[in-house]
């Protein structure tokens, strides 16, 4: 028994071992191929999934002692196909079973047990083996310092001097953007990357340099002492132009663009900015984000404050709530949801929760949303009589009839078990009329109309007596209002008209709840309704702070002497000759472009444009390095027939548009009758 489970335990070990050499080639040779040597990360990834695959199509893992005993019979003839004897319990073994069992049993010890795994393990070590090699050439064959086999063809003037140029790009870490490299001299990097240029020439030279942005000039060392090797690197921190310099010869310029960490950014869809949960609504808030990076997101987190008391006794609590998201760092968006909880973040009535999402990238960049506030309001404060007593009131007898219809629905709530259905149903539909009157009595001051009435009274006051028959002013009269519209037949401004109209929509809603015999869901309509007139009340109430205006003190030892020493004649200069602005050289420069001889001052006023042209594309290489280039040859008289263009084109860039002027506008073809019949139809 105790070398059958042996057996099994090595099987199973060499059959694991073989699937992670198997995973661990194909992963390695994807990686290297594909992947072209990038973030370890990935390799991780593909290892793990092949992995999980061979796990599944090969699955050693799964053998058991009967498939051990039985691989042992098919291999070991001497075991007689009994070994699976050694399996059973001797007591459940007959007599001829034990003779047998025994017999193998001596056998097994001294049989030279097989290894059904040995030959897979040695293949998948030659496929390890043959993955690195591959990837090792596949390396090799775009060293940091490779041998120069097919470089790209150089600027012309350097074709006798320069061989080839190698420049290398490693992107930081946190990017996890793959290490590259390219023979194209316009270089486009990370912000932080590293950037190394390997200039191999056919002749030893003496001097090589490197010129940035026509400011800095960077003399190079010699990598070898045959002097036909040059490396220098840098970190990409700003964009800019470069050229190179070998001997007395000049190159063209060459941009340099540096693609900037961009701040993350996070979105908060729900809630609203500013959230009112009233009574009977539920205190779990969802919380709905996006999180977004150009690189990767570390960490998200919510920032919450509760703000307890009011007036000089406002005590405040600051809570940090975090998402139940794994951020790896990698991932450069992320849709994020949370519930934020009121009752286990402790928020009472009364108190006001105050939230922001801050969120960090993997360089460690912070950035945070807008502030958001949940309120969830006092009931004991909207029920209480204290603002009534003091300030500028609209009908503060109506505040109190709200209240006591609020009152009057918890009270038929509380005894609606002792009072039968009837007498519950009355109760309701009378707090459902109360209701109504004080929203009619709220609507006169929007300008609405009364209910009662109708086209019958109408009617008979029209027709008073038969000498008003066909009257029709008489008819209009009864018929017509004598006021504005709604929107205009109050002196409230339009905000206090506008919550008045939100009023009297929830005490419609509870109204008809209250007619259906549902007090229940009318009460939070009526809390809504309540808690709008409160603010209405506040909003009559204005206050203005005095202010005092501090002078600076007079001198008394100065005071009515009538000294006028120090005190001189005002002069006023003026000036004949402006010199022209920045704005204006520019100008100039694109009318002299048009010009076939750029000698004189015409090439003073391109060389000026040229040394802003020049900041411009220091700056922007991609905009203006084109313009900035061709304005240099047409200074030094190599220009070809569109560098004018180009550079006209990129000095138009720096030139605010002119003003519009007013103008007579054409006629239209047909002299007018088209905008006639416009002016008739108009009238119509």
């Amino acid at each position: 028994m105790n070398i059958l489970s042996s057996v099994r335990r090595r099987w199973m070990l060499e059959g694991i071992v073989f699937c992670m050499l198997l995973s661990l080639s194909v992963s390695l040779l994807i990686w290297e191929l594909i992947g072209r040597w990038g973030s370890p990360f990935n390799l991780m990834v593909l290892f793990g999934i092949f992995l999980f695959a061979a796990l599944l199509l090969l699955p050693s893992w799964k053998i058991s002692l009967t498939d051990t005993a039985r691989a042992l019979d098919r291999w070991l003839p001497e075991l007689e196909e009994s070994s699976h004897l050694l399996l059973k319990p001797e007591n459940e073994l007959g007599a001829l079973e034990k003779l047998q069992a025994a017999r193998i049993e001596g056998r097994l010890y001294h049989a030279k047990l097989p290894h059904p795994f040995r030959k897979k393990l040695i293949i998948g070590v030659c496929l390890v083996a043959g993955a690195f090699s591959i990837g090792f050439l596949t390396h090799r064959a775009q060293p940091f310092y490779a041998p120069m086999g097919s470089p790209a063809a150089p600027p012309a003037k350097f074709s006798p001097g320069i061989q080839a140029i190698h420049i290398r790009i490693i992107p930081p870490a946190y990017t996890g953007r793959p290490v590259r490299s390219q023979q194209d001299l316009n270089i486009q990097a990370e912000e932080g990357a590293l950037v190394s240029w390997e200039i191999q020439t056919n002749i030893a030279v003496d001097t090589l340099q490197f010129i940035l942005s026509d400011s800095a000039h960077i003399q190079l060392k010699a990598a070898a002492p045959e002097r036909t090797l040059w490396r220098w690197s840098t970190v990409a921190a700003h964009s800019g132009f470069y050229q190179l310099r070998l001997g007395k010869e000049l190159s063209d310029l060459y941009k340099i663009e540096v693609i900037r960490d961009e701040a993350p950014r996070i979105v908060i869809r729900t809630p609203k900015p500013y959230t009112t949960v009233d009574i009977g609504e539920s205190r779990k808030i969802p919380l709905i984000a996006l999180a977004q990076d150009d690189y990767g997101i570390r960490d998200v987190t919510v920032v919450a404050t509760i703000a307890t008391g009011s007036g000089e006794a406002v005590k405040f609590k600051e809570q940090v709530l975090p998402f139940n998201t794994v951020f790896t760092g990698v991932v450069p968006a992320y849709n994020l949801q949370q519930t934020l909880n009121l009752d286990a973040l402790g928020v009472h009535p009364g108190d006001e929760l105050y939230f922001y999402c801050k969120v960090k990238d993997n360089h460690g960049a912070e950035s945070r949303s807008d502030m958001y506030i949940i309120s969830l309001p006092d009931t004991a404060r909207l029920m209480s009589l204290d603002g009534l007593t003091m300030g500028v009131n609209i009908k503060p007898e109506l505040f109190r009839s709200q209240r006591q219809i609020i009152i009057e629905t918890e009270q038929l709530l509380r005894g609606k078990d002792s009072i039968s259905v009837q007498a519950f149903n009355d109760k309701s539909n009378d707090l459902g009329v109360d209701q109504k009157l004080l929203r009619l009595r709220y609507g006169k001051f929007l300008g609405e109309e009364a209910e009662e009435g109708g086209a019958g009274e109408s009617f008979h006051k029209a027709g008073d007596s038969p000498a008003d028959f066909g009257n029709a002013a008489k008819v209009l009269d009864a018929f017509t209002d004598k006021h504005d519209n709604a929107e205009d037949a109050s002196y409230f401004e339009p905000a206090i008209k506008q919550q008045l109209k939100a009023t009297l929509t929830e005490m419609w809603n509870a109204e008809l709840r209250l007619r259906t015999f549902r007090p229940q869901e009318a009460l939070p309509y009526e809390y809504k309704a309540l808690r709008l007139l409160k603010d209405l009340q506040q909003k009559s109430r204005a206050f203005v702070a005095k202010t005092g205006v501090k002078l600076t003190p007079l001198d008394p030892a100065k005071r009515l002497k009538g000294a006028l020493d120090g005190i001189g004649q005002p002069v006023t200069q003026t000036s004949t000759a402006q010199e022209p602005s920045t704005e204006d050289k520019l100008r100039m420069a694109l009318s002299v472009l048009d010009r076939e001889d750029v000698s004189g001052p015409a090439r003073a006023i391109l060389q000026e444009a040229a040394g802003q042209l020049g900041r411009q594309a220091a700056d922007h290489p991609a905009e203006y390095l084109t313009g900035f280039q061709a304005l240099k040859r047409l200074l030094t008289g190599s220009a070809a027939l569109s560098d004018a263009r180009s550079a006209q084109k990129a000095l138009g860039k720096l030139v605010s548009p002119p003003e519009a002027t007013p103008s007579a506008r054409n006629s239209p073809a047909d002299a007018g009758l088209s905008q006639l019949y416009f002016n008739k139809v108009n009238k119509q």
